[in-house]
């Protein structure tokens, strides 16, 4: 997304805040020389939500791979290439990601139907995750 991205992560430490740091920092560098420009990449500081239920988990998941589609960036989400879609959809395998806890519960079909379905109303059932 041009002004924010989503990360969800399942935590083996409690300091996330102060590892997530590091790379935000690498990735506005890496962005900022990638369309040659300068300055803060974000509009706010990092924000995260503990997410403790199995629903809210896999609608979130949703939400995250949908949410270019929604913002009229592409129409399919594997078209998004800053995320994880295609991981989650065998397309391409990345040692960063594991898509095992989500993926558990859908096959490579079901999953992409339940993204390419999402609307923007589905949103409602973890609107009080949102930080919107």
């Amino acid at each position: 997304m041009p002004n924010h991205f989503h990360l969800l992560v399942c935590l083996k430490s409690d300091n996330f805040a102060t590892l997530v740091r590091p790379f935000a920092l690498s990735y506005a560098k890496a962005i900022n020389k990638r369309f040659e420009r300068t300055g803060s990449l974000f509009e706010g500081p990092f924000k995260s939500i503990l997410v403790e239920k199995n629903e809210y988990l896999l609608h979130l998941s949703c939400y995250i791979h949908a949410n270019p589609i929604a913002a009229g960036m592409v129409k399919h989400a594997e078209e998004w290439e800053f995320s994880s879609y295609r991981d989650y959809l065998s397309l391409r395998e990345d040692d960063l990601v594991n898509t095992e806890i989500v993926m558990h519960q859908f096959d490579v079909p079901t999953y992409r139907q339940f993204v390419e379905e999402y609307q923007p109303s589905d949103s409602k059932k973890i609107s009080h995750l949102l930080f919107d």
